[in-house]
């Protein structure tokens, strides 16, 4: 099981700090459950197919508008689209529909086919906090490239017939009338349809229903690179058309499993779902050594061996920090005690299944009540330390204070040494 690097990052902020080292480090409070997060080494659902329906308005030289046409044209489209990342995708798109854009002498009419391939950048998989907004938001951005197959007339406005190019002049009777997909001496003839490149520029947004279904708005202006949509090639920018249509999304696959487009892109991962390169890999490394570099070399005293043989024997466990305090103090962690529970924390980390009893004690000079209060006070503080500070689950620990129960009476130790050993909290590691 991988190790939390934001739980990594907050046991390094204790730790670096007790060895005055500079580290940064980031959490991610979203409660976001493993079926969820995305993994390469995990299966999710990838391709999903769409239907549409809306507007799709014509910007050419004849156009009298700014943006909302006199004559409202509609028509569908369907993609097919292919996730390769939470973050990136790319879909097939067909649309279709008539347009109509004009102005008070002449108007062009015609209908289109729209064929493209388009690249989506999911712009909320970008954020700092990687992932679906509540867990039912997705925005993207879209180019593409692709080609229109149209056919189109230029009418006059006032009687609706087809203009002709001998209107401008009896030299050019011969060229026809001013039609592109159509028999140009006969308007009403189809012939092959004119062709065009085109770019898709634009915006979507989608909102999750469920496992299988998806809603969505998707706007995008789709520009023309020869300027011919309406068959007149004047004006200082080329002709162009914007979609905008409502759709619903299908989700391909198994029922049990996330389309990878709603899953949480983890701490540790780039855009394209591979590990980044881990800044704290080393310094984690290095703090381990020196925990255990200065664990060999400290000074072991008298004391402390009589009490690690007992607590051993009274615990039937090896993995044991025993944290000391002054006489009624429950806040005196010193530097040494947190260098020892932020190893036991490490080893805890590395073993999610661990979990631990964390027994609390008060010498018997006060009374019981007082004594019992004390220890319980001690408890939970060393268990804030650990969920507070290390970033451990709280749901890992058990507190028991003993008060002045099952004190250490061992004749090996002093009376003032007694005193001293039984202001402690021993943290017992349960395998």
């Amino acid at each position: 099981m991988q190790i939390s690097k934001a739980k990594y990052a907050l046991l390094l902020g204790v730790l670096v700090v007790t060895f005055s080292v500079q580290a940064q480090y980031s959490t991610d409070n979203r409660i976001i459950e493993e079926h969820m997060r995305y993994s390469n080494d995990k299966a999710f659902n990838t391709w999903s197919v769409s239907l549409g329906y809306g507007p799709l308005i014509m910007y050419n030289d004849l156009a009298s508008y700014t943006i909302f046409p006199t004559h409202w044209k509609f028509g569908p489209n369907i993609m097919v689209s292919k996730q390769l990342f939470p973050a990136w995708a790319f879909d097939l798109q067909f649309l279709s529909g008539n347009y109509r854009a004009g102005n008070s002498t002449y108007y062009s009419e015609g209908d289109l086919l729209d064929f493209s391939i388009n690249s989506r950048t999911y712009i909320n998989q970008l954020l700092a906090m990687p992932g679906p907004i509540n867990d039912h938001w997705n925005f993207y951005f879209k180019l593409g490239l692709g080609m229109t197959a149209f056919r189109t007339r230029v009418h006059y406005s006032h009687n609706d017939e087809v203009v002709h190019f001998g209107d401008f002049g009896e030299e050019n009777e011969d060229d026809g009338y001013i039609v592109l997909g159509w028999d140009k001496h006969d308007p009403y003839k189809k012939i092959d349809r004119a062709k065009e490149l085109i770019i898709p520029i634009g915006f979507g947004v989608q909102y999750r229903l469920n496992r299988s279904f998806d809603i969505g708005l998707e706007s995008t202006m789709r520009l023309s690179l020869e300027d011919k949509l309406d068959n007149i090639l004047v004006g200082s920018e080329n002709d162009k058309y914007w979609s905008t249509s409502i759709s619903i999304s299908y989700k391909i696959g198994k029922k049990n499993k996330r389309h990878s487009k709603w899953t949480y892109r983890g701490y540790g991962f780039n855009v394209f779902g591979a590990p980044k390169k881990d800044p704290l890999k080393n310094e984690v490394r290095l703090l381990e050594q020196q925990l255990l570099e200065y664990a060999e070399g400290r000074t072991v005293k008298t004391d402390s061996i009589t009490i690690i043989n007992h607590t051993q024997k009274i615990y039937g466990s090896a993995s044991i920090v025993s944290v000391f305090f002054e006489h009624k103090k429950a806040n005196n962690l010193d530097t040494e005690s947190k260098i020892e529970m932020a190893t036991l924390a490490l080893n805890m980390l590395q073993n999610p299944e661990w979990k631990a009893v964390i027994y609390g004690y008060a010498d018997d000079v006060d009374q019981a009540d007082e004594n019992y209060s004390i220890s319980e006070l001690r408890c939970q503080r060393i268990l804030d330390f650990y969920v507070k500070s290390l970033g451990l689950d709280s749901s890992r620990f058990e507190l028991k204070p003993k008060g002045e129960e099952d004190l250490l009476s061992d004749d090996l130790l002093s009376s003032g040494a007694r005193r001293s050993v039984n202001q402690r909290v021993d943290v017992v590691v349960i395998k």
